[in-house]
């Protein structure tokens, strides 16, 4: 009798020792706790992006390949400050979103489609090593004509015609008959556009980072930091970036802060002096 007495009253003990540890959330309120929810401890956050001290610079920024998509397009209008915006040419919003950078105080270029290497889909508008003098003076008279308020011009991909002296001295000759400017985004370390440029005495700068090769926040803010080491160094610095969310995103949050830590924004227009 007394042996099962016992057994009866061992048995629950035993079973609630036996069973699975239960998620936070589904904790029975016990003594002090009677009635208190549990609430998941929140994620921290992140530090504000603060870069090294060092000399003051002044850094140019300049996104790519607006015109597309709209939303991204006016998210990177609406980016504080004194930045530059590249319109590709005959696109669906390439013209309204270049009246909107226009009124908000950005350069707006012609983001030119040139020939690559590897032949890739160029899109309209495209300067390619196949056509003629004429045929090239027309696709970027037309190029030209899409996208309203045009400071300057870069090249969009390129690898193949910015190494070749020809084209690039057709390129050269109508920027200056226009009075643009052109920037090299240097997609080939062989590239003789900035060359070229300087030759016709064009007012010209080249690009020396590219934000967003790898399109996340860690990447993002590392290349931020080299174009900013840089530009310390040498006293500017030309950065390229695309309206990508987690670009968009960092510059949200950085470039109301870059004058307190010594990193002055400008235009190409207003480096150039023009």
């Amino acid at each position: 009798m007394w042996r099962g007495l016992l057994l009866a009253l061992l048995l629950p003990v035993a079973a609630w020792g036996m069973r699975p540890l239960e998620t936070p959330q589904a904790l029975p309120a016990s003594g002090g706790l009677v009635g208190t929810a549990y609430r998941a401890p929140l994620p921290s956050q992140p530090p504000p992006f603060v870069l090294p001290p060092g000399d003051p610079a002044t850094l140019v920024i300049i996104i790519d390949d607006l015109g597309n998509r709209l939303k991204e397009g006016r998210q990177t209008v609406a980016l504080p400050g004194r930045i530059s915006v590249a319109v590709l040419p005959h696109t669906p919003h390439g013209a309204r979103l270049a009246e909107e950078a226009h009124r908000a105080g950005k350069d707006v270029m012609l983001h030119a489609p040139m020939s690559t290497l590897d032949h890739r889909p160029l899109g309209p508008g495209a300067l390619t090593n196949e056509l003629s003098q004429t045929e090239f003076r027309d696709t970027l008279d037309a190029a030209l004509a899409s996208v309203p308020h045009v400071r300057g011009v870069n090249n969009h991909m390129g690898s193949g015609l910015t190494q070749s002296p020809e084209p690039m001295r057709w390129l050269m000759a109508e920027l200056t008959e226009r009075q643009l400017y052109f920037v090299d985004s240097r997609t080939h370390s062989a590239t003789v556009a900035a060359a070229v440029a300087a030759e016709a005495g064009l007012p010209h700068l080249s690009r020396q980072v590219f934000l967003d090769n790898v399109a996340e926040p860690a990447a993002i803010a590392e290349r931020f930091r080299a174009a900013v080491k840089q530009a310390r160094q040498q006293g500017s610095a030309v950065v390229i970036g695309h309206p990508y969310p987690a670009t968009i995103a960092f510059l949200q949050d950085i470039l109301p802060r870059l004058e307190e830590q010594g990193i002055h924004l400008a235009t190409v227009s207003e480096v150039l002096e023009l």
